[in-house]
């Protein structure tokens, strides 16, 4: 019933200026809670959690369930202390969810008490992601690489039709996933030259459009929407367009999921209209992570890919993105300060992450609506050493 009670008040929200003010919401014009504000109110914090998890309401590309998830086996027994760190962050940041996976068992599961967000999220619910989007559609494009649909890491996109007449035509898989592809000239942020928002695109009206007779820059790191939504509709356009039968066989079969994962985008699929922005609740979106951890640790295809990324993973430079990360391995976040052990993170807005430390067997998962909750200790610290 309080989860009905809340999207009644966030259908008011949304509908009311004057609604919000008397609730001491405060909203922005890119409907994201800037990073450099330190400590902002409840409701506003709740507000921003809501409106940002009814994003993304197209479901035409999703997976269903799988007959037979991945089990997950639950060893909850980190030092008291610990737990109470979380716990007080929990009660005074945006800090939502809190997942820490280590040697195949969930060692921390924390979420958010009633008081702030715990009527507003359970294990069933969807979150919406976009950041995290992007690193799924690298791990997506090694699965259509180890199914045969792409040859490897350095096949040419001239092979589809509607990047023809633009700078995309001479980029590489390895380019795109890394997002290298000289596109800075004409994207800033998810914004293109036009003004046009990438987010409500196609990618064939950006290729007729803004990208029409171009050709790239110097091929560096620049971070977007634009080339994971490139990627993941590259991917349809090489099955055949047959994009929800290709992410099924992957995260229901391959992965395991428990319940249905939902990617953002709707209309002809031929027209590139999959957006790398997904929903899929808290223990699923963990199993994507620990199918990773173990795909790595595995003698196989998709292992060896995740590898290839890693070693050829690109310097950001100045252009940072999301995190603390230091360069780019297909659409995942690697070198992080401070740690020297391998770790790849799904990373984006708000807090939300999903590191990945392949050295010790660890995953920490954060769901934030605000970076306020010390990332580099809750996160950083604790995929480096398992503590903090």
């Amino acid at each position: 019933m309080k989860k009905i009670f809340w999207v009644v008040v966030i259908g008011l929200l949304l509908s009311s200026n004057v609604f919000a003010e008397s609730k001491k919401v405060k909203t922005w014009k890119n409907r994201q809670i800037p990073e450099e504000l330190k400590n902002p109110n409840l409701e506003t914090l709740q507000y921003h959690f809501l409106t940002y998890n009814i994003r993304g309401l197209s479901n035409q590309f999703y997976t269903k369930p799988s007959s037979q998830p991945t089990a997950l086996k639950f060893n909850l027994q980190k030092e008291p202390k610990i737990i109470k760190k979380i716990v007080k962050k929990m009660q005074s940041t945006g800090l939502i969810s809190y997942l820490m996976y280590e040697d195949g068992e969930i060692v921390i599961d924390q979420l958010s008490p009633p008081e702030r967000f715990g009527d507003l999220i359970d294990n069933d619910t969807m979150i919406y992601s976009m950041s995290l989007g992007k690193s799924l559609g690298g791990y997506l494009m090694g699965h259509a690489i180890c199914k045969g649909y792409i040859n490897s890491l350095s096949s040419s996109l001239a092979d589809w039709p509607i990047v023809k007449g633009t700078l995309l035509e001479t980029a590489t898989v390895q380019d795109v996933i890394n997002a290298s592809t000289g596109d800075q000239k004409y994207i800033k942020n998810n914004y293109l030259s036009s003004g046009r928002d990438i987010g409500d695109l196609t990618i064939a009206d950006i290729a007729n459009n803004e990208l029409a007779n171009t050709k790239p820059a110097k091929k560096r790191f620049k971070y977007s929407q634009f080339s994971p939504n490139v990627a993941l509709n590259y991917i349809s356009f090489k099955t055949g367009h047959k994009f929800s039968s290709f992410i099924n066989d992957v995260l229901k079969d391959h992965v395991g999921l428990a319940g249905r994962l939902e990617f953002n985008g709707t209309g002809i699929e031929s027209k590139g209209v999959i957006q790398s922005n997904f929903k899929a609740t808290r223990y699923d979106t963990l199993r994507i992570g620990i199918a990773i951890l173990n795909d790595w640790n595995s003698d196989t295809c998709i292992g060896n890919y995740l590898k290839d990324v890693y070693a050829n993973r690109v310097i950001k430079g100045y252009i940072q993105g999301d995190g603390y990360s230091k360069s780019y391995a297909g659409f995942f976040h690697t070198n992080y300060p401070g740690i020297s052990d391998t770790v790849m993170g799904m990373d984006g807005y708000g807090g939300i992450a999903l590191l990945i430390n392949f050295d010790d067997n660890r995953i920490v998962y954060t769901h934030a609506v605000h970076r306020n909750y010390n990332y580099k200790l809750f996160v950083l610290k604790a995929i480096d050493k398992g503590t903090f």
